[in-house]
Parts: C-alpha cells; structure tokens; sequence
C-alpha cells in the first residue's frame, strides 16, 4: 500500500468514527468511561452500554440475571405489571444518573440550543466527551478533579464544566458548595441563566418529588441556595471580586483566565489562591481553569506550562479545532488521490495530528481569509503550542525560542542580598512568600575558588517605579566555559519596581558578590527623561567612585583629551539592532544557557512595529528582560574571555579599570 493509499484508508476510518452512532441513552458511542454491554429483560429499553462501575450494584447484577418480571416477582414481591415495571425502571435510573454522566444530561437537563433560539437537553459533542473524559478518569479514580482546559472556540467547554458541576451537586453531594468567576460580570450573568433553566426544568421525580428552586442566601443575589441539595453556587468577576463568596466551597470554576487583568495591588493568581484556598483537595472536589489562550507570560500560560510539565496538580486538557465537526469541508471520494498530492508538509502535520483531509479542506480555505499566519494559529490553534502565538511580526522565531526555553529550571535560591560588614549576604525569601518580583533569583551562586578577572557579567535594563511603568532588570551571567569553547550561561536576576538609587546600589552590590563582576548598565532612556536622567547619571557617577568595574562608553583616549567619563550602555538606532541581531544568532545557535522562564515569554512578546524599523514589546507588555539579555549576551562575546585575577604581593587586588566601549 503506497503513503497515499494508507492516508486515504485511515482518513475514512476518521470519518466513520466521526459519523458513528452516538446515543447517551443506550450509551452507544460513549467513550468518556469504560462500559459494559448490560442486558435486561422486560425494560423500556432492554439492551444498554453501561459503565463498568454499575456492574458492582447488586440491583443490576439480579437485573440481568432475571429480568424486570423476574425481579418484581421473586425479588421484590409483587405483581409484575405496567405500572410496577415502571417505578423499577425510574428506581434503576435514578441508580444510573449517579455513575452516567452523559445519561443524565441527555434526560435531566435542558439548555438552550446555541443559535437556534429554541430549548434542547444537553447532548455533548465531540469536543464536549474527549474533555468529559478527563473530567470522569480523575473522578473515578477518586483524585481531586483539578483541569486546566485550553480551549478553541465555539464548542461547549464553559457549558459542560459548569453542568458536571451541576450533576455533582444534584446528585453525589449535599452542601457542596461552588464559587463560577469570569472576567466580567456578563460571563457570570450568563452562566446564572443557563444554571436557572436546568434547575428550573430539573423532573421532580428525580428529586424527591419535589419541584427543584433556588434561592438567594443571606439576600446575596449572587449566590443562591439549591433546593434539594441545600448547595450553593456563587457568581463574581475578576474585575469584581468582592462579590465572591469563597468561603466554605467545594468547587470552582474559572472562565476565560487569559483575559483577567492584573489591577493595583492585586494579580489574577492572587485572586485565584483565595478562591482554591478554600476548598480543601479530594474526591468530587473541582478546580477548573479555563480559557482561550491570550498570549504567553500571563498567569493561564504559565500554569497551562507548569502543568504538562507536571509541577503543579493540574490535569491540561487542549481540543485542537479539527475535534471540532463545524470545522469540515466535504471532498469528493474520486478528488482524494489528488488532494493528497496537493498537501503541503504542514497540511500532512495536521493529518498525523488526526485531522481528516475534510477539516484539512476546510482549514485551507481558512488560510486564505486569514493570511496572518500568527492570527489563524490563535483563533484555530491545531496545538497548544500554536494557541499561545502572540504576533504575526515577532523578532525571535518560534523554534529557536521553544529550544532555548529547555534549559530554564528553577532557581535553587530566591530572596535578595545585602551587605553586611563589608561582606555580600545572600538572605533568602521568608517562609511561603513567592513573589517574582523585587526578588534575587539564582541558579548558581558565585564561585570564590577560582579568582578571575570579568569571570562574570551583569547587566541593567532600568525601568520606572510605578506599578504600571516598565520594569528594571538585572542579569547575571557566567562566563567560565568560554575559555574551554563552551557558551555562558545565566546564573541570576532581579526583576522588579525599585527606585533608581536603589536599583544602581543593587546591581552594585550584585556585581560585587560575583567576583567584581564588569558591570553594564543601560543608562540611556532615563538621560533622555531630564531631571530624573541627569540624576541618574549622577548616581552612577557616584558608584564609579566605589566601584572599580563599571562600564563606561568614554573611550580612554576621551578621557586623557578631558572629555567627562559617560557611564552605562547607550541603546540607540545603532547599538539595539546590533544588540537584537546577536541575541537572534545566539538563540539560533545555541550561544547562551537561559535559566529564566520569564525571559523567553519576553522572546515570544517582541516584535518588529508597523513601520517594520522599531521593536519593542507588545503593547502592554514589556521588554526589560530581552534588552538586558540582548546586551549581556553581546557584552559576553565582544568582551576579552575571563583571565586569572592579578594580585600584588601585599595580596590586594588590581585598582580601578576604565571599562569602555573602545575595550570591547
């Protein structure tokens, strides 16, 4: 069979799984858990695909084994007619909603039909079960059901998050409690209105006889009381949080994360540490974070990374948009053979990634409308890798970035240094404070067995002291393994708002404890912002008089005609490009080891502007930490490699260098 002939069988295999036979109530089609072929004699319906956890109650067990007459006769003695095969049939359902999701949604609920105007039960699609199969492998297991769900758009996942909650609270548990907080209040607003209909619809005969209501608690219209279950369910946003009640709950769901805005004096992981605070981890308890991806550096991508990587409890879930059956373009069988031959390699990527050469149809028609490939990746992510693409004019190519972020790990410290009897002292963070910022990260600590001279680099970006302006930004890096052909590597940083005194003084003391480290600060932006520029320089005028390893751009010819030494690193039209161009080249080739994680979500945010000439982050985003690296990078390589200290007889070091750019 020739590579064509094999896609065309496999593709047909696909379209005749996509096509099968899906009926929640036989439970024909479900593969959300493991089922089992159930017959029972004399039942409205006789013959069901059960999960394998029914096969344990003792009421389908004799079930099978006798039959509906059967059992009513000898089992539960009585006649065996219309009426009492049909209290056994609701008895048996009842049995059955608690280990059958997908039963109980298709025949207890009803949502409104998205686009249609009209009302349906809930019947899940593609999409919806290969989530829902998450969901039931952590429930059934036992585990905390902890998710986090990168999503496509336009198939349901916010909808059946919230009706597997629903279930939970209906039917496992009583006064089990949950929190649902979106971005905005109109998320929320809607999610009250879909959780009303199904309740408001719920049959009695599966609640008690009861009619299902709900009603506020303690008059907090935000949070309602389910009658029946005695179960709570809160409604907040993240732009207001205070109406959230997360006291006492049992489950949460978090919608559209991506887009929660950091505000003064609260970040969205802080808002979300004190909602999952509360709920005390174990069977039937639910964190679900989910969202479409908004960019990478915030706080949804950086848990979506932790989580495939496994550092944190949370189970990823992505649905690529070829899972989703709108997504389709039929093809003629005759026209296969010949739309095989058309594939380009990554159309035959998306086909090993399972779409069908119809989706694959449908998505190249796409990519004519949407000619910025960045944009199409966004909105129809076939990975979720492609879900996180940022820009379509980004200055680090998305591979060369992706291998260089294989190397970050960690710190094995966090705190911050001071200095204590003319020594640099490592203090490192106090009990459970993790924050990134305002805080010395390292990954290795200075070397003091092997004395070099410019054995280490630090460089300064420096940013504003307001809690929106941009950041300051210290890197550290060792340049050791150059004298043996190796690349350097980054060893610490500091990233955070500080005054410009302070931040000066830091990096000072920094480079201090890394061996006297050559010490480059960027100084140009704020020689450029009048007062505030002219007291910079006057600061680092300052530490050069107590510094004996700073960098200064006046060369020392300059200096012996008079000219007044200008320290730090100028960034202009000629030196950024240089800077930029080199870090490309060093991404690509392997030149450096990067350790901050943080520093390749920078990568991914920096772009070329429409004027196709300037560069810079995306707008909201910052830079800091890529023009940092993008100098120290520089400096590492243009700089002469690292030689053994030279040290007098009395044991003292060498007096103080001129560092400039002529040095270099």
């Amino acid at each position: 069979m020739t590579e064509k002939e094999k896609i065309i069988t496999e593709n047909k295999k696909r379209l005749g799984a996509i096509s099968a036979v899906y009926n929640p109530i036989t439970g024909e089609g479900s593969t959300s858990v493991r089922r089992s072929l159930v017959n029972i004699e004399g039942f409205p319906i006789e013959s069901m695909r059960l999960p394998v956890s029914m096969e344990k109650e003792e009421l389908v067990q004799e079930l099978a084994a006798l039959g509906a007459e059967r059992y009513l006769q000898e089992i539960a003695g009585c006649e065996p007619c219309n009426r009492n095969i049909i209290k056994l049939w609701l008895k048996f359902c009842l049995l059955r909603i608690k280990h059958d999701f997908e039963y109980w949604a298709r025949s207890m609920t009803t949502i409104s039909d998205k686009g249609k105007g009209r009302d349906t039960s809930f019947t899940l699609n593609r999409p919806q079960r290969i989530y829902l199969k998450a969901l039931e492998e952590l429930r059934t297991n036992d585990k905390p059901i902890d998710i986090i769900l990168c999503k496509a758009r336009q198939w349901g996942g916010s909808t059946l998050t919230q009706i597997y909650m629903l279930w939970i609270q209906l039917v496992h548990r009583r006064n089990w409690n949950s929190v649902i907080c979106g971005d905005i209040e109109k998320q929320s607003s809607i999610v009250a209105g879909m959780l009303s209909k199904v309740i408001s619809r719920y049959p009695a005969w599966a609640s008690g006889g009861r009619q299902l209501t709900t009603t506020p608690y303690q008059g907090a219209q935000k949070t309602r009381v389910i009658s029946w279950s005695n179960s709570r369910y809160s409604l907040g946003s993240a732009q207001k949080p205070d109406s959230l009640r997360s006291e006492d709950i049992s489950m949460a769901h978090l919608t559209e994360v991506g887009l929660w805005k950091a505000t003064h004096g609260r970040k969205p992981e802080d808002l979300v540490q004190s909602i999952f605070g509360s709920i005390a981890s174990g069977p039937y308890t639910m964190k679900v974070i989910e969202s479409t991806a908004k960019g990478v550096g915030n706080f949804f991508h950086r848990t979506w990374i932790e989580a495939t990587e496994r550092r944190n409890n949370f189970t990823p879930v992505f649905i690529p948009w070829f899972s989703i059956d709108l997504y389709s373009k039929p093809i003629e069988e005759k026209d296969y053979g010949s739309f095989v031959d058309s594939m380009n390699d990554y159309e035959k990527e998306l086909f090993r990634l399972g779409a069908t050469l119809e989706a694959i149809s449908w998505y190249r028609d796409k990519r004519r409308e949407m000619p910025d490939e960045w944009r199409l990746f966004s909105e129809f992510p076939s990975t979720a890798g492609e879900a996180f693409q940022s820009t379509g004019r980004r200055v680090f190519r998305i591979g060369y970035v992706n291998e260089t972020r294989k190397s970050c790990v960690p710190p094995l410290f966090t705190g911050d240094i001071i200095e204590r009897n003319g020594k640099s002292e490592f203090v490192p963070c106090e009990h459970g404070e993790n924050s990134e910022e305002n805080v010395l990260r390292v990954w290795l600590m200075p070397d003091t067995e092997q004395r070099m001279r410019d054995r280490y680099v630090v460089t300064v970006d420096v940013g504003g002291t307001g809690d929106k302006a941009d950041y300051s930004y210290i890197a550290v890096a060792d340049r050791i393994a150059m004298l043996d052909g190796g690349v350097p590597e980054i060893v610490a940083c500091w990233h955070g708002h500080i005054e410009h005194d302070k931040l000066a003084w830091k990096a000072a003391e920094i480079a201090r404890a890394y061996d006297n480290a050559l010490l480059v600060i960027e100084a140009n932006t704020l020689e450029t912002e009048g007062t505030e520029g002219d007291n910079f320089e006057y600061i680092l005028n300052e530490i050069s008089g107590k510094y004996s390893n700073l960098y200064c751009r006046t060369s020392l010819q300059e200096v012996k005609q008079g000219r007044p030494r200008r320290w730090g690193f100028h960034t202009n039209s000629s030196t950024k490009p240089m800077v930029i161009n080199f870090l490309i080249k060093a991404l690509r080739d392997g030149l450096y080891i990067e350790r901050c994680i943080e520093t390749t979500y920078e990568l991914d945010l920096y772009e070329y502007k429409e004027n196709g000439k300037e560069m810079g982050a995306i707008e909201g985003n910052h830079d800091d930490r890529v023009m940092a690296t993008a100098i120290l990078v520089w400096v590492c390589y243009n700089y002469p490699l690292p030689v053994r200290m030279n040290i007098d007889n009395c044991g003292n070091k060498r007096k103080t260098r001129i560092i400039s750019e002529a040095s270099i």
